[in-house]
């Protein structure tokens, strides 16, 4: 598919998806006036408790990228990590596949002589990493919490859903443990020789991404187990504020039962098959807190959204096209390109 097509079907579902769940939020919180009503009852303290809860859970973002390029003798800076931290919660939301996320952190990275190899290793063992405990704490809570229930559409093909995240995580531990496999057929095609092309460059850029991939999966250095421990904080940072926001709402949310409820709905963030899993996180979100859909149950669950995702976007949007414009519109693509040959 051409690129200019893709950016049209791309931009016509993200406006279709917003519109879609502005409508279905105003409607299941009884309109936004009753929405903002019930936005004021939360005061000024309990701000505070949420905006230092908000603002820790992507300090720990911040740390699940610090750890994985630490493994690699790589340092990233605080401002870095918060520059890349909210062009991927921007990029993200964009499409149903979030596939423009490593793409945009890469060329984040391109000023700072980051090889694109260990860049892109970084970002995908990232996500693998909480995927996995994300499906580790969801699908555990819910076996054990009864009173926490899908919708019944979902919970019949729920295999179905979570599906691609198991293939993906196999595929990823296959490579970690058993790379050679994967290094014996890219090196048999790597003809340094011939001239080089986009199919050479895809190659060679492969076989050193899964040499990265291997070594940061297989590491045994101390920033490995605090990589796993930043992602088990940032999943109970996600917990505790939507547990949090249903208490000062007034919606009885125990903590084992916050732990299933919230980690299932920060999974759905990652698999859903919408941009950004825009209006379909806090639909079963809501529905995940009380199946009756309440309002109180749909206000927490959209500002537990707007806290984790949607307040990054805009200064996201303004540091990446700010990137854009100081790399040259004209020379980006070149860029690009060059990128192979790292």
């Amino acid at each position: 598919m051409r690129t200019r097509t893709k950016a049209v079907l791309w931009g016509f579902l993200f406006l279709a998806t917003i519109v879609g769940a502005g409508i279905a939020i105003g409607y299941f919180s009884g309109g936004y006036r009753r929405f903002f009503a019930l936005v004021g009852t939360i005061g000024f303290r309990q701000w505070l408790v949420l905006g230092a809860v908000t603002a820790l859970f992507y300090v720990l973002d911040y740390c699940r990228v610090y750890t994985l390029f630490a493994l690699q003798g790589i340092r990233i800076g605080a401002a870095t990590g918060l520059r890349l931290t909210c062009v991927s919660y921007f990029v993200s939301s964009l499409t149903p596949t979030a596939e423009l996320n490593i793409p945009a952190l890469v060329f984040m990275l391109r000023g700072q002589g980051v090889a694109v190899s260990k860049a892109i290793a970084v970002f995908l063992v990232k996500a693998l990493y909480i995927t996995f405990w994300l499906l580790l704490f969801g699908l555990a809570g819910l076996f054990v919490r009864a009173d926490v229930r899908l919708p019944p559409a979902l919970a019949e093909h729920l295999f179905v859903a979570v599906a691609p995240a198991i293939f993906l995580l196999a595929v990823f531990f296959y490579v970690v443990f058993f790379p050679q496999h994967v290094l014996r057929w890219t090196a048999k095609r790597m003809n340094l020789d011939a001239p080089l092309n986009w199919r050479t460059r895809l190659i060679a850029g492969l076989h050193r991404s899964v040499v990265a991939v291997s070594e940061l999966g297989q590491s045994t250095d101390r920033m490995h187990l605090l990589s796993h421990l930043s992602c088990i904080a940032f999943l109970f940072a996600y917990v505790f504020l939507g547990a949090y926001l249903c208490r000062v709402l007034g919606v009885p949310m125990p903590a084992d039962k916050a732990v299933c409820v919230f980690s299932v709905s920060l999974l759905v963030a990652y698999i859903s098959p919408v941009p950004g899993s825009i209006g379909i996180s806090e639909l079963l979100t809501s529905y995940l807190i009380d199946p009756a859909m309440t309002e109180n149950g749909m206000v927490a669950s959209s500002l537990l959204r707007f806290l984790c995702s949607y307040l990054l976007m805009i200064p996201g949007a303004i540091i990446l096209l700010d990137a854009m414009r100081a790399a040259g519109w004209r020379q980006l693509q070149r860029k690009w390109q060059g990128a192979s040959h790292d």
